[in-house]
This record gives C-alpha cells, structure tokens and sequence, in this order.
C-alpha cells in the first residue's frame, strides 16, 4: 500500500518525520513507522485524532523540525508550516458481489450517480461497468476543484464539507448510489439534492435507501433555527486547524446576529469538544468548523447552527419540533 511513499521517502536525506494518519489507519500505524525507519528516519507518530486533510499536525513537526507525512487524505491546497508528503490511501475492494445481491433494487433507477470517500474510489470504475452490463447506467461527478488542488479531487469523491461532485450531476441521474463506509460523508447529501440517496454498505454489504432521512434532518435543523430565535446568548465555534479556520466568517456571523439583539461570543479552539465549553452559559452553538459538528447534537446538549441557518433567524418564528 506505501510502495509510492517509501519509495519517495528513499530519495530523502535521512531526517525527523512526523507520522500523521486518520483513525481508521491507527491500527497500522505501528506497521508504517516501522517501514520508514528503516530507510534511516526518525520517526514520531502523532496520537492527536485526525479528522481529514484540514487537520494537519504541521505546526506540531515545524517544533520537531520535522518532515510532516500525512496518510490516508488528498491534499487540500493549504499552506503548511512545514514540507508535507502526502500519501493517498486506497483500499482495492471488489463490489461486485454486493451490487449483485442488490441488482433487484438497483435496477429500478435508469441512471445512477455513483459517489465514494478517497478510501473506496478504486471501486467505482468498478461499479460502473458492473451495472452498465445490467443495463443501469452510471455517471461520476467532478468536483468543482477537479484535478486541481480543492478538498474532492477526483470524479466521483464526495466528503461532507465538499459534495460537488454529487451536485454536478444531479439533474443527470435519477438516484444517488454512495459506495463504501460511514453515513457522516453521505448524509450531507442528503439535505443538499431532492433526489433518491442509496448507499451500499462494504462492512456489512446491505443496500441502504437514506432518502427517508431527509425529512427527520431537516425537521431537527428547522427545530435548531427556531429554538435559537428565541435565545439570547450565541457562541460562535472556531477551530484553529488549517482547513477549518474561518475566524473572518465568525466576525460577520457575530455581528448579524448582534443585529437581531443577541449576545455573542467567539469561541477559539483546536479541537472542539464539549467539555472545552461546560462552564459557560451558552443557549446556542454557531459551527464554522466541520460540517460533522452540526450533526453531533447529542454531544453538545445544545442546538448547534451552521453558518447559513444564521440568515434563517430574520424568518418569522415557527412552532419548533425534534419529532
């Protein structure tokens, strides 16, 4: 799987690197340490969570002085503190079994998007020819980066904070089929297109339609919008990781919400847990982090807001409900 990146890491004079992969690769991560040490570097792991290519550890190797190599994400376009080496992780999954035992249900669309993570991209070209020979026919979205340095790159690979490639095809296609792993990524789609969202699970191979979801998710956010109507201290979460940090959008969120007489605060962090905030008497969160914080009511015990539902609290007030 590392044969690119150790091959390249020969060519590198013998030096301090950081090693930096998602918590899904943590298992193996021992194992990758272990390869490149002995091509006559110094290893560090980083052990912080790692959330995806915003969230690199690049201030953490500038302290080492440290080369950064990151495992497992596309780069993103930032510009780090350091040298970063990226190192795309993809996993060579046959879905062909899968798409069989689901074929009755899949067929009933004539065309199909076909969306994945990074992880699972390999698969698609895959899936495409598969259904095309069943007659359904498929077509793979480009993000709006496209080849070039954006958060998706490749046909085909949605993430939750970047779903054009989805959205670009979406009056081309009569439903969405997500293959791979992980409902954060896929659910954003959900709430974005009209369309049917179909997703074939790799862990357990089940055909899954979210569709349905769709109705319950924006019922939660509408409850959101309207329960923060009606409160009165706002805080405004801004994380510091390199593709996250948007403290300029918190300053105009502060100040529309100060318009409509609320009080508000901004809040810094790395990483935003709720425990960092159990001691301050907020009534509503404003994420202008990852998308995937939106989501995490149940953590938060408080609504959490994203940055465009600010504009929705101008609306006249609504009976909120969570059913």
């Amino acid at each position: 799987m590392l044969e690119k990146l150790l091959e390249n890491l020969k060519g590198l004079e013998p030096s301090r690197i950081l090693l930096q992969v998602p918590e899904g690769l943590k298992p193996k991560v021992l194992e990758f340490a272990r390869e490149i040490e002995k091509l006559g570097h110094e290893v560090f792991i980083s052990a912080e969570p790692c959330f995806g290519s915003c969230d690199l550890r690049d201030r953490e190797a500038e302290k080492l002085g440290a080369v950064l190599v990151h495992i497992g994400h596309t780069d993103f376009g930032l510009k780090p503190e350091c040298r970063v080496i990226w190192e795309e992780y993809r996993l060579e999954f046959d879905p062909k079994p899968y798409l069989e035992q689901n074929l009755d249900v899949l067929k009933r669309y004539k065309t199909l998007g076909l969306l994945s993570t990074l992880q699972y991209l390999n698969s698609l070209q895959d899936a495409k020819e598969f259904l095309e020979s069943r007659g359904v026919s498929c077509h793979l979205g480009i993000p709006a980066g496209g080849q070039m340095l954006g958060k998706a790159r490749y046909p085909g690979q949605i993430l939750g904070c970047d779903l054009t490639a989805a959205l670009s095809i979406q009056n081309l296609v009569d439903a969405f089929l997500f293959l791979g792993t992980g409902r954060f990524h896929v659910l954003g789609l959900v709430r974005k297109t009209e369309k049917p969202v179909l997703m074939l699970d790799f862990d357990s191979g089940k055909l899954e339609d979210l569709t349905g979801e769709r109705e319950r998710l924006e019922r939660i956010r509408q409850a959101c919008i309207e329960e923060a109507k009606g409160s009165k201290h706002f805080g405004i979460l801004v994380s510091t990781k390199p593709g996250q940090f948007r403290p300029e959008l918190a300053v105009k969120l502060k100040k529309k919400l100060e318009e409509l007489g609320k009080q508000v605060w901004i809040l810094v962090f790395d990483e935003i847990t709720p425990e960092k905030i159990l001691g301050m008497h907020l009534d509503i969160l404003v994420n202008t982090a990852c998308p995937r914080l939106s989501e995490d009511l149940e953590r938060f015990e408080k609504p959490v807001l994203e940055p465009e539902e600010v504009d929705r609290l101008f609306e006249k007030p609504q009976k909120p409900s969570y059913e």
